[in-house]
């Protein structure tokens, strides 16, 4: 296990910290990590997100899924800047997803589409990729509008990830897969138990928001424990990074 810190993407003025926890891949390691976790993204529909991520803030607040909601508490709102994903963390997944040109993309929890704008510029920039990504909450259609900015053959599916194979081939393999929906322990282990048949031999799944809990944080520890993945670090104790190969 180690730490160090790097310049964020996209001039981000506070470093990303990287803790690695596992660095046994014969094609991985800290260099070409911070490689790319560095790089600015150069694709110009990239400018599209800034202008929808805009665009979205004149949206009146939405009900909370009932599937978040607190017990015994009042209905909770949300809205599209709360949910969404910043710049910097955007370019992050994007700059991940290109470093293994990945061309079929999964997400679990679109939000309103930000994130999932990320994915499908990186997965159409590979050349005939898709992004298909999955939204339990009736904003799964805002997710949509915003995926089609960018690339209008990746789908946002209103419904549960649990559901992602049957829109996949039998032979299908998943180059990169984001985990951003329930924040607790066993919701994202069956959703990472779910993945790994379905994942590349070089692929690479990213595990969102481990400073939510502490059964955050364990559900990440348990993926890594299964030793799937090669090499393995925390980004600015926010996002959990497994890669294969």
């Amino acid at each position: 296990m180690g730490d160090d810190s790097m310049t964020a993407p996209a001039g981000k003025p506070s470093p990303l910290k990287v803790t690695y926890l596992r660095e046994n891949s014969a094609s991985w390691d800290r260099s070409r990590f911070r490689k790319h976790l560095a790089a600015v993204p150069n694709n110009p529909v990239l400018a599209e997100i800034a202008h929808r991520r805009n665009a979205l803030r004149y949206l009146a607040p939405h009900p909370l899924h009932q599937s978040y909601q607190a017990p015994n508490r009042s209905p909770a709102r949300v809205t599209p800047d709360l949910l969404a994903i910043s710049p910097a963390y955007g370019a992050v997944l994007f700059n991940l997803a290109r470093s293994i040109e990945a061309r079929l993309i999964l997400e679990d929890g679109a939000g309103f589409g930000i994130s999932s704008m990320y994915l499908a510029a990186a997965a159409r920039q590979a050349g005939g990729g898709m992004l298909l990504s999955f939204e339990i909450s009736e904003y799964a259609a805002h997710a949509q509008a915003s995926v089609n900015l960018v690339d209008p053959g990746s789908q946002v599916i209103r419904g549960s990830f649990a559901g992602f194979p049957a829109h996949l081939s039998g032979t299908a393999q998943v180059d990169f897969a984001f985990i951003d929906s329930m924040h607790d322990k066993d919701s994202m282990l069956r959703s990472f138990k779910s993945l790994i048949g379905w994942m590349a031999p070089q692929s690479i799944i990213v595990v969102d928001d481990l400073s939510y809990s502490d059964s955050a944080r364990e559900g990440f520890r348990s993926m890594m424990r299964m030793g799937h993945h090669d090499f393995v670090a925390i980004v600015n104790n926010r996002f959990g990074v497994l890669v294969r190969g």
